[in-house]
This record gives structure tokens, C-alpha cells and sequence, in this order.
């Protein structure tokens, strides 16, 4: 009976045991469904916000086909499934076109395609003022004096640019200017005497040939050469200048460098031959996302000495030294706003500057 009765009590022990797990059981897989629902839910409401980002954007998201086996989906994640895997962003062609690259374009340190076509329409504003001490006798008296010459200047600028085979590019450019100088005489610190003028019309056109010479490497930059013919075929133009740069790029995601040195040559004009100059400018590009960038350039020209029936005329060289703070944002396929703000760090530099410009990427290519 001793034996019975023990065998019935281990039977129901038993029992019990599996009847908690079983029930155990149940209640972790409840959580893991629970769970599993709450996981989908919130990647559900990723890819919808993922999907109205690229709408924003303009990019494609392609995803893994339904009818594709269990045994692909169980393999370890290629390269290749991670760029197509859901929510990841692939940059069609047409939107490959970063504001970074296209703002480098624009600076000229990166060239377009074989066939592709840039129009920029812009438009500068700009700014200086000079101040002039003398003297003048008047009643047998000196007085101090100080003649006020200010400049403003507008320029719409229509500027196109044409890729060309051998990793070169055509530039041509054709500006319309307004100019208006203003002269006042102070004497004593009183305006004694003023006078205004003003100026318009078409602007020296411009033609000019770069090709890459030197692809980015490991520790060597993108380098490209730059020759430009500055016409005298303008109302408001000046001299015939011929201008040859050679720019540089190196990449450091999110931030790009750039420098640029240039040597330019104006040809005589009568008795009048402005002295050569020569200029350095450097500064970065960063990408804020894909659709805007920042560009901080510092810009150093050094003028000789301008030369009248052959001779120099002594004090006319002239140091010009500018900061360019400037920004891109991309309105839609093809279309790029820039803008940006010059400040002159010298005297014989413009005080302030500003441009906006439109570069526009014509779709397609022309061959």
C-alpha cells in the first residue's frame, strides 16, 4: 500500500510539473507575439517616415522581391543586400547629384561629364567705399579735406558650362553690368561738393577651356588646369586679359579642400597697361545632407604696379583680400540655389558682396 500510494503521489507531482511549464509555456509566447507586434508596428512607422524622406529628397528605395527563398533570407547579408535591404537608399542617376558636387562644379575644381550642359544665370551686388585725406587753402587758411568715392555695382551673369571628351570642359560667360559712381568733397567735415554718374551695358565675354589633370588618389588631389580669355568686346568692359589657374580638391567626408592658384595678364590698352596679378585662394566645402552644403573660401590677390607710355606708376599696386561665406541647397532635379556673402579685408578690396546664382543641369546628355 506504502508502495501505491508513493508511486500515485510522484504521478501527480509529475503532472503538475508539466501542467506550470505548459502554462509557463503559454505566457512566454504570448510576450514574444506581444513583442514581435510591437517590433512591426515600429517598423512599420520607420519605413513610412523613410519612404516620405525620400519622396523629399528624390531617391528610389528598393527592396527584396516577395517570391525570394527562405534559404537567401538566412544567408549571410551581402554587400549588395545590405544597399537593397528595406529602408536602405539607393541614388538614382538623375539624383546622384549632391549640393556638395554640384557646388564644386560651380567653383570649378570638379568638371562635368562628357555631354552634360550647366546654365547659370546670377546675379552680384557690390559695394565699396574710399576715402581720400587732402588739404585745401581757402582765406589763407589750410583745411583739412576728404574726398568720399563710392562705388556700386549690379551684375546679371550668364554663364554656361559644356563637358567635353578627355575629361575637359568649354566656359563661356556674358555679363551685364550697372555702375554708378558717386564722388562728395568734404571740407572741414562738410560736404562742399558732389557729383554721380552711372553706367550700363554689356560686360566683356568670356571663353575659357580646364581639363582634369590629376585624379584624387590616396594622398594626391584632384587637380585641374584652366585657361580663360576675359574679352574686350564689352560697353562696360575693361582690358583683354588672359588668365591661366590651377585648382586643387582633396576629400575628407563630410568636408572638402580647395585651393586655387592664378596667374592673369592684361594687354595694353593705348598708352595704359594694368601690371600683372597673381592670386591664392583656399578654403572647404561641408556637406549639412545631401541636399545642402556650406563653402568658407579665402581669397589673396596681389596687382603690380600699373605702367602709363611705359613707364610704372609708383603707389598703383593694390592688394585685394576677401572672405566668402556662402551656402547651396538643391530646389529640385537639375536645379541648384547658391548664395553667398564676400566681406573685403582690405582696403583696395570691394567692402562687402553679394551673389545668387541658379546653375541649372539640363537632363540628358547632348552627346
Amino acid at each position: 500500500m506504502n508502495a501505491v500510494f508513493f508511486r500515485n503521489c510522484l504521478a501527480v507531482s509529475v503532472l503538475a510539473l508539466f501542467t506550470l511549464a505548459a502554462r509557463a509555456q503559454d505566457i512566454t509566447v504570448q510576450e514574444l507575439e506581444r513583442r514581435l507586434q510591437q517590433r512591426d508596428s515600429t517598423i512599420i512607422e520607420l519605413l513610412d517616415r523613410v519612404e516620405a524622406l525620400e519622396q523629399r529628397v528624390g531617391v528610389r528605395r528598393q527592396t527584396k522581391q516577395p517570391d525570394e527563398s527562405l534559404e537567401q533570407d538566412n544567408a549571410p547579408p551581402s554587400k549588395a543586400d545590405i544597399t537593397q535591404s528595406p529602408g536602405a537608399v539607393v541614388v538614382e542617376e538623375g539624383a546622384a547629384e549632391r549640393a556638395l558636387e554640384r557646388s564644386l562644379t560651380r567653383a570649378g575644381v570638379l568638371l562635368l561629364p562628357t555631354g552634360a550642359l550647366e546654365i547659370e544665370p546670377g546675379l552680384i551686388y557690390s559695394r565699396q567705399e574710399d576715402t581720400s585725406p587732402d588739404f585745401v587753402t581757402s582765406d589763407d587758411q589750410i583745411l583739412p579735406s576728404e574726398t568720399e568715392l563710392n562705388v556700386t555695382s549690379l551684375t546679371a551673369d550668364l554663364a554656361l558650362r559644356l563637358g567635353l571628351p578627355w575629361d575637359s570642359q568649354l566656359e563661356v560667360g556674358l555679363p551685364y553690368r550697372w555702375l554708378e559712381v558717386e564722388s562728395v568733397t568734404n571740407v572741414g567735415f562738410v560736404p562742399t561738393d558732389s557729383s554721380k554718374r552711372s553706367d550700363n551695358g554689356l560686360g566683356d565675354l568670356r571663353v575659357g577651356l580646364a581639363k582634369t589633370l590629376l585624379r584624387e588618389g590616396l594622398w594626391r588631389p584632384d587637380v585641374v588646369g584652366r585657361f580663360t580669355w576675359d574679352t574686350d568686346s564689352g560697353e562696360t568692359g575693361g582690358f583683354e586679359e588672359f588668365r591661366t589657374s590651377l585648382s586643387a580638391l582633396k576629400r575628407q567626408d563630410p568636408l572638402t579642400f580647395v585651393g586655387r592658384l592664378s596667374y592673369e595678364y592684361t594687354s595694353r590698352d593705348g598708352e595704359i597697361k594694368p601690371g600683372v596679378a597673381t592670386s591664392v585662394n583656399f578654403g572647404s566645402y561641408i556637406a549639412l545632407s545631401p541636399e545642402t552644403s556650406l563653402n568658407f573660401i579665402f581669397s589673396a590677390t596681389h596687382q603690380n604696379e600699373t605702367e602709363q607710355s611705359g613707364s610704372k606708376i609708383d603707389g598703383s599696386d593694390r592688394d585685394f583680400g576677401t572672405l566668402v561665406i556662402g551656402g547651396s541647397t538643391l530646389l529640385g532635379p537639375g536645379a541648384l540655389l547658391h548664395f553667398s556673402v564676400g566681406v573685403g579685408l582690405t582696403d583696395d578690396a570691394e567692402d562687402f558682396t553679394v551673389s545668387m546664382s541658379l546653375p541649372i543641369r539640363l537632363d540628358g546628355r547632348l552627346f
